[in-house]
């Protein structure tokens, strides 16, 4: 018998174009809608599947490797660029996966990147308390609590 073959940690963040959305869209469908319940359905999938199509919104998956498993998708992040009078930023919109401490600081880059690339002067983040703990030991602060109420 043969003994499993450790594999090398090796994750990635993809920023997925437009033209390939379609083709990977059945790999991050149920994480886009699970994401879409938590924050109380603003959306359904197919509306953000049509921003990222259009490109008003972009898709970035957290794809690779670790362990035993390989090929894997570990998370997905939609964001996308606002232009504010004075400046743009990109803002984080759905941010889920697994496995986070495995991809946090390569997806904070990359994201910074883009949004350097973009012309961006900021990046925010809308995302759940618990994020609280991740985000300050990338120098992000937390500026506004937002609150909520359904109206009937």
């Amino acid at each position: 018998m043969q003994a499993k073959q450790k594999i090398k940690n090796d994750i990635e963040v993809l920023l997925i174009i437009p033209s390939k959305v379609e083709d990977i869209w059945s790999l991050v469908h149920f994480m886009i809608a699970e994401a879409l319940v938590y924050s109380g359905k603003y959306a359904e999938p197919n509306h953000i599947k049509e921003l990222l199509l259009s490109g008003d919104n972009q898709l970035f998956l957290i794809f690779g490797s670790e362990a035993e498993e390989s090929n894997k998708v570990y998370g997905v992040v939609t964001t996308r660029i606002f232009d504010n009078p004075n400046f743009k930023e990109l803002q984080g919109l759905i941010c889920t996966g697994q496995k986070m401490h495995l991809w946090e600081e390569k997806l904070i880059k990359t994201l910074e990147q883009f949004a350097r690339t973009n012309g961006c002067k900021k990046v925010k983040a809308y995302m759940r308390p618990g994020y609280k703990k991740v985000m300050p030991k990338y120098g992000y602060k937390s500026r506004h609590v937002e609150f909520e109420k359904e109206l009937n």
